[in-house]
């Protein structure tokens, strides 16, 4: 029988497969479209396309987003969106289902009954093998930290969901957190402030467009992005010039609260690993990370050096793809979970 080696990220806003000598084969937003509901719902579209209706259905049909701050609230939406995701990526010529073995990347912190989970989603959507990792540790892999050595890295994931933070000795994890930031609040942020400034109401997809497209962290940054919505005065349709400064001000206080977890966790290093951070500094990756001006605001914050990686969004499935086929080290790293 073939045997497919893959590596997986379930994240609250993107889901991600690498594969085998082929790199990153998929990217797509967590969600799930259902027609009807109970025993007679039925998916009728995942990733890009459900993420597309978003607000634009039918009372017959529903749009879920199984993943919410890191944890699996939908399971079979879960199983039924990862399903899919597992037959795109296969041989277009397959006769027989290969076996799949994946290493899976999973939030820090799950308790063993959450890792379960997260574990059975992936093994129910028609992988035979499953090898968890914490996020935290995948990330300091996708950085090429040396994980296996004391003080192998100190990184930082900010998702969509949640923020992870953690120092990296021998496999382990010395010190570390998760604070509940990441693009979804900081959407929910962005509305809040449209109403405030603009009286403007937008939509959740709305508000992550105008992040992507011309979030900053540069108080002088003069983008702006003409956006539609609802005047919450007249309750009628209203076009808008949003401005980067408009997302500075609403995300600032998000990217500071990230600062203050991460001088937090800092302080609590061992004094023996404290000047390895001190050098080295801060490896920073997640979706959230592409926002112009994290490198600048955390550095200005921390006084170390902060690094953020060019595809901060892959950083953590790569990371994992690393580990196929390196048994020794998947087994120092089960061995500190």
């Amino acid at each position: 029988m073939a045997t497919m080696n893959i590596a997986i990220e379930i994240g609250t806003s993107h889901t991600s497969v690498y594969l085998e000598s082929a790199g990153v084969v998929l990217r797509e937003p967590t969600a799930v479209a259902y027609v009807g509901d109970g025993d007679n719902k039925s998916v009728v579209a995942v990733g890009e396309r459900a993420m597309s209706m978003m607000g634009k259905t039918p009372d017959k049909t529903t749009v879920v987003c199984p993943v919410v701050d890191g944890y699996i609230v939908d399971v079979d939406a879960c199983k039924a969106m990862m399903s899919e995701y597992i037959k795109r990526i296969l041989p277009v010529s397959y006769i027989f289902f290969p076996k799949i073995k994946a290493i899976l990347v999973t939030p820090t912190g799950l308790t063993v009954d959450e890792r379960k989970v997260y574990e059975d989603v992936v093994l129910q959507a028609g992988v035979a093998e499953v090898t968890l990792v914490d996020n935290v540790i995948a990330t300091a892999l996708g950085f090429d930290l040396p994980i296996a050595s004391p003080a192998g890295g100190f990184v930082v994931n900010i998702g969509g969901g949640i923020t992870e933070i953690a120092l990296i000795s021998v496999c382990g994890i010395i010190s570390g957190c998760s604070v509940n930031v990441g693009g979804s609040m900081m959407d929910r942020a962005l509305m809040d402030y449209l109403v405030g400034k603009y009286g403007l109401k937008v939509g959740g997809l709305t508000a992550r467009r105008i992040r992507e497209e011309i979030g900053t962290l540069y108080n002088n940054d003069v983008s702006y992005l003409e956006v539609k919505g609802i005047n919450i005065n007249t309750l009628t349709p209203s076009t808008q010039c949003v401005y980067a400064e408009d997302t500075c001000a609403a995300l600032l206080p998000y990217y500071a609260r990230i600062a203050d977890a991460i001088q937090g966790v800092t302080n609590l290093c061992p004094p023996e690993l404290s000047s390895s951070v001190q050098g080295s500094g801060v490896f920073v990756a997640g979706g959230c990370a592409k926002i112009p001006g994290v490198e600048k605001v955390l550095g200005e914050i921390l006084e170390i050096p902060v690094t953020v990686a060019e595809e901060p969004e892959l950083v953590s499935v790569l990371g994992a793809g690393k580990l196929i086929g390196n048994k020794d080290l998947i087994k120092q790293i089960r061995s500190q979970q």
